[in-house]
């Protein structure tokens, strides 16, 4: 026998030993036919985003339980109940996604893609920017963005409006602002370049992340969809970079004047870890994520908002008798807003029925146990929050738009991480509450002003899963004053 088939079969017996316990984990899962080494690769491949996170639900329902899919020697398996997503967010041994590393040349080694003691210096380094003393405190300063909204609204005289640009240029605005102490001003700019170079990235980013043949460094970074993605990061970055010298000089001149509350720049540039502070790098990568996850997740969630307001006049009644119970400028208060019932369930029920981040994953790095199966290392585990929010077994009807089940206690108890749309356990999204004062606000102010409507043969909309759950032609909505 030829030496070379010799050396060809060494290396495919001892590839089958290494792979031998993920190949016996997959092959005691359910999941469609896969194709010899492909798997299912070029089914996954060819799924448009309006089809992704559909599709995974489709299989959620047929197969009946985890399940898995091979995407070439990778195994992804997809964990079914609440109880197993609990344990896979409570697993200290697993990682994010592999997947989402390949954020890293927007985000770097930022909070939302690092781990172990890295993550849990940073996770202790940053709370203290999202103390609710602190959230409290940006209640004019939002204010003073959605008033600008309002008035972008207001100019266009009831007609109809694509809600994405207008609530993403005010979202940014406020999140600088409110964050870092910077003025963008991007809603009086008619096409900002940095609004083009964030939606640009995220496209980019996102269409890497769906392909399997662009997984390596290497073969990536030397395609035309790299040199694009450079060429927007480079805006990204130099902006970042300037507004971050700009604060840092601004904390120089104050010198050591007491300070009763310090923004996430300000925790980052007075911060130091063994005595010596963060490099530029380290600050730029955790201001890009909080940055580019906030804006477009809470960008993403408000057009979803609008939208239901719109298309259900009742829930948009019912939330102004509510609303006109405030006293003036009560909007800006945050304690306020978080006593109003109604409005709290409106906005749950938007971010179950509309999952803004449909899926996210953990990655396994030995072997653990999980809902009963044990697993091995090498293994993604995918969480399909969009399935688990669309369960009927936890949400009766689950595709109809009722607010009202999240005042009825028994319906929502039951499975709490059933509904997790800023992810839960210790990896928790940091600047939920945060997300959350954005959104009331907007909501109330954008609420009292206008009257919502929608076309009278407006079609559904047809989601898409990006880097966030979109409607494929966009959300166009009516603003009327009252």
């Amino acid at each position: 026998m030829p030496i070379w088939l010799l050396l060809l079969l060494g290396l495919a017996l001892l590839l089958l030993l290494r792979k031998w316990s993920l190949l016996r984990l997959g092959s005691s899962l359910p999941g469609p036919w896969a194709f010899p080494l492909l798997g299912n690769a070029q089914m996954v491949g060819k799924l448009r985003p309006e089809f992704i996170f559909l599709v995974f639900t489709e299989l959620r329902d047929r197969f009946g339980a985890t399940y898995r899919l091979w995407l070439g020697p990778q195994l992804w398996v997809f964990l079914h109940t609440a109880e197993e997503t609990r344990e896979a967010l409570h697993d200290p041994t697993l990682r994010k996604a592999e997947t989402f590393l390949q954020l890293e040349p927007l985000i770097g080694n930022g909070l939302l893609i690092s781990h172990g003691s890295h993550w849990t210096q940073q996770r202790r380094l940053l709370t203290p920017a999202f103390r609710p003393i602190l959230l409290r405190s940006f209640g004019p300063s939002v204010a003073k963005h959605a008033d600008r909204l309002i008035e972008r609204l207001e100019a266009t005289s009831g007609a109809f409006l694509e809600l994405t640009d207008p609530l993403f240029a005010c979202l940014l605005d406020a999140i600088v602002d409110t964050s870092m102490g910077g003025r963008l001003e991007t809603q009086s700019v008619a096409h900002s370049p940095i609004i083009r170079a964030f939606h640009r990235s995220s496209q980019l980013l996102f269409k890497r992340m769906i392909n399997p043949l662009l997984a390596s460094d290497w073969i990536f970074k030397r395609t035309q969809l790299w040199r694009e993605l450079s060429e927007q990061l480079q805006v990204i970055h130099t902006l970042m970079d300037s507004l971050i010298e700009r604060r840092s000089a601004q904390l120089q001149q104050e010198g050591d004047v007491p300070r009763r509350s310090l923004n996430l720049l300000d925790t980052l540039l007075l911060a130091k870890i063994d005595g010596e502070p963060l490099s530029r790098k380290q600050i730029r990568d955790e201001v890009n994520t909080f940055v580019f996850a906030g804006v477009d997740t809470t960008t993403a969630a408000m057009s979803f908002v609008l939208y239901a307001l719109a298309k259900h006049p009742e829930a948009q009644h019912r939330l102004l008798e509510e609303l006109r119970q405030l006293q003036p400028n009560a909007s800006m208060d945050l304690d306020t807003l978080n006593e109003l019932p109604y409005l709290d369930a409106l906005l749950k029920e938007v971010l179950r029925l509309y999952t803004i981040v449909p899926t996210t994953g953990r990655q396994t790095t030995r072997s653990t146990v999980i809902g009963g199966r044990k697993y091995c290392a090498g293994v993604t585990l995918w969480i399909n929050m969009y399935g688990l929010a669309h369960d009927a077994s936890y949400y009766p009807q689950p595709y109809a738009f009722k607010p009202e089940r999240w005042l009825q206690q028994t319906e929502t108890e039951a499975a709490s991480f059933s509904y997790i749309p800023f992810s839960g356990g210790p990896h928790v999204c940091i600047g939920r509450r945060y997300a959350l004062l954005l959104m009331k606000q907007l909501t109330v102010r954008i609420a009292t002003a206008f009257r919502l409507e929608l076309r009278p043969d407006e079609p559904e909309l047809t989601l898409q899963a990006q880097m966030v759950l979109k409607a494929r032609e966009g959300i166009h909505v009516a603003f009327t004053k009252r």
